[in-house]
């Protein structure tokens, strides 16, 4: 291949199986990795009883164990696939949208802005101090893109780059494999309590499929934009906003949020069509820059 080919989204052409051996060996290396680490920190001398640090005690064991899998799949790109994670997720011969992929996370938030002050009967303020809802911020900004980016690898990542001979694929053709990660994305999360506390019926179905348009538009949005940048900053956006801002009241986030939703009735109902809102703005946006883009190549 001459020197001065550009490249989209690969770096070489790893074989499926490589790419099978690199997702096995970080979920289960990393899992056992993340598994110790979580045991060293959940045994620190500094989350006792009054402590400030108290409150973080949960978060930084969950971010741990996404530690481990990250690290192994930053060693395991390399070793296997003889590539980078950068490369992993933008391709070595393009550069990052991060721009638009920004303005498409901001229109994201709003979103999720404007469903919070729909929801503003059953929401209610924590009274948080302003040094605990500082130290949230701070932590969250640091550390939460450990747990983001490990998932977004494993659910969209290997999912985009694996099944194409590691060049992105393009829609439609890549919405077959957006459906399979995205039934994995829904499945992984069943377990979260949000969903157990829900009740049976058309109402717990719509609840499990919120997940699933969620991942499903996180997907299609990488496609739009061609890299991962718009479902790392899409799902960082997502957790952050529900770990600081405002969460429901049974949560598998336990972080101090500011807000707390108490909605006891529908709630599954009620998160499909939340989900399904708040991607409209985003999507609509991604497909106008991706039309605008492919009207200049013309």
């Amino acid at each position: 291949m001459a020197q001065s080919e550009k490249k989209t989204w690969k770096e070489n052409e790893a074989p499926v199986g490589r790419w099978i051996a690199v997702t096995v060996f970080a979920i289960v290396v990393g899992s056992l990795i993340g598994a110790v680490l979580g045991v060293i920190i959940k045994f620190l001398p500094v989350w006792g009883e009054g402590s400030v640090l108290a409150p973080f005690e949960q978060f930084f064991v969950t971010v741990s164990s996404f530690a481990g899998i990250y690290i192994c799949f930053v060693l395991g790109l390399k070793w296997f696939c003889k590539t980078s994670m950068k490369s992993f997720m933008f391709g070595r011969d393009r550069k990052p949208d991060v721009k638009n992929a920004l303005i498409a996370g901001g229109l994201l938030f709003a979103g999720m802005l404007v469903t919070t002050l729909i929801s503003a009967k059953n929401i209610s303020y924590e009274h948080q101090s302003i040094g605990t809802v500082l130290l949230n911020i701070l932590f969250c900004v640091m550390f939460l893109w450990i747990q983001t980016s490990t998932e977004e690898i494993i659910f969209r990542g290997i999912w985009l780059r694996a099944p194409y001979h590691n060049d992105i694929p393009v829609l439609p053709k890549g919405l077959l494999f957006a459906a399979i990660s995205s039934l994995l994305f829904m499945t992984a999360h069943l377990y979260n309590p949000e969903i157990k506390a829900l009740s049976f019926g058309i109402d717990l179905i719509l609840g499990a499929l919120s997940y699933f348009i969620s991942a499903f538009m996180m997907y299609v949005c990488n496609l739009l934009i061609g890299g991962m940048e718009a479902g790392l900053i899409f799902h960082f956006i997502n957790n952050f906003y529900c770990m600081v801002i405002s969460r429901e009241e049974v949560s598998v986030l336990a972080n101090p949020t500011i807000l707390v939703d108490h909605s006891k009735q529908n709630t599954g109902t009620q998160e499909f069509f939340i989900e399904m809102g708040m991607y409209i703005l985003p999507l609509a946006y991604l497909l106008w820059h991706r039309y605008r883009s492919n009207r200049s190549l013309n």
